[in-house]
């Protein structure tokens, strides 16, 4: 739940509707071939129905992954759509990011758009700009995104099931504040990027949320830490924290493993240590890019593929970055840092 992000954005967007490094060597996590993961039986999620938008206040989709090149070269990638407003008649912000730790480039555009109509099969299909489009239904996405000197287009295909959040994938959580959320944590990727008159055929994962809601207080959330990490052994580890007004911290830490089965996480169980910092240059931003994390007895590290991965997002700047995990396994993660800088 990226709640501090989410309220901010979702203030431009209601302003809108009124007008109108890792080692070498390291390659990406592969597909494991499994059984499906298949939602519970009191699931608040109905799927492929919920791929759909919903008329709850806020809404978003989100995908991030780990692509990697003939020649070894990889990549990060990160696209999130937040709509805001009714369906068919809302607006929508897109987020799209492309890290390149081979030169250390990290390529990002944000994006203002009318909502697109609903397809009549479901799902969304989103126009961005004129080279730049979104697509989702039932566990088959794509995705083409360009930016300034680089295009990447991509097909992505659910490789093990959806997982829903917080047992049923419904949490109130008081205070008129509730989401529903689920995951499709482990999608199969293939497809192009032009880089600077390159291309380059790609392949590797996708992860996939989708949450919609009221997604915050109305006074927002001032901080907020997330990580999806996809190991080699098939495992995918969800966690977040969040400080509260009230001095407290919530945390929630969700394993699902290689047969499905989900771990829930007491809190006691769940700690995060910065290991590693950066400071965005000429400014008193730190972000803590580099984590020790601990869920259970899994102890993992969490080390960014390069520093500067900073989504320069107005009002709230925000640090979204490809990461490489080693310790008690090995894998890619992707880590959410809101609230460490405002925008400029």
């Amino acid at each position: 739940m990226r709640s501090s992000l989410i309220a901010a954005l979702a203030a431009s967007a209601v302003g809108l509707l009124a007008c109108a490094g890792d080692g070498p060597g390291a390659t990406p996590p592969d597909v494991v071939s499994g059984a499906l993961c298949q939602l519970p039986v009191d699931a608040a999620v109905t799927l492929p129905a919920d791929d759909s938008r919903h008329s709850e206040p806020a809404e978003w989709y989100y995908w991030t992954g780990h692509l990697r090149a003939a020649d070894g070269r990889w990549f990060g990638y990160q696209v999130t759509l937040l709509y805001v407003g009714s369906p068919g008649a809302g607006v929508v912000i897109a987020h799209r990011t492309l890290s390149d730790p081979a030169t250390g480039r990290f390529h990002q555009t944000i994006d203002f758009a009318p909502e697109d109509a609903t397809p009549d099969a479901g799902g969304i299909a989103q126009g961005l700009d004129a080279a730049s489009r979104v697509t989702s239904f039932d566990g088959h996405d794509t995705i083409a995104s360009a930016f300034d000197d680089a295009t990447l287009t991509l097909s992505l295909d659910d490789a093990k099931g959806p997982v829903v959040r917080h047992g049923s994938g419904f949490q109130d959580y008081g205070d008129g504040v509730y989401t529903w959320y689920y995951a499709r944590p482990r999608m199969r990727a293939t497809g192009t990027l032009t880089l600077g008159g390159e291309v380059l055929a790609v392949t590797g994962t996708g992860w996939f949320d989708h949450q919609w809601g009221v997604l915050a207080p109305p006074g927002g959330i001032a901080r907020w830490d997330w990580l999806g990490a996809q190991l080699d052994d098939d495992r995918e580890l969800m966690v977040y924290r969040l400080p509260t007004p009230d001095g407290g911290l919530v945390t929630l830490a969700e394993l699902t493993a290689a047969d499905c089965t989900v771990t829930h996480f007491d809190p006691s169980e769940v700690s995060i240590e910065t290991r590693v910092t950066w400071t965005k240059p000429g400014t008193a931003c730190v972000y803590p890019v580099g984590w020790r994390v601990t869920v259970g007895d899994l102890v993992l590290d969490i080390d960014p593929v390069q520093n500067d991965q900073e989504v320069e997002a107005s009002p709230v700047a925000y640090w979204e970055g490809a990461a490489v995990v080693s310790g008690g396994a090995t894998g890619r993660a992707y880590v959410e840092l809101v609230g460490y800088c405002a925008g400029d």
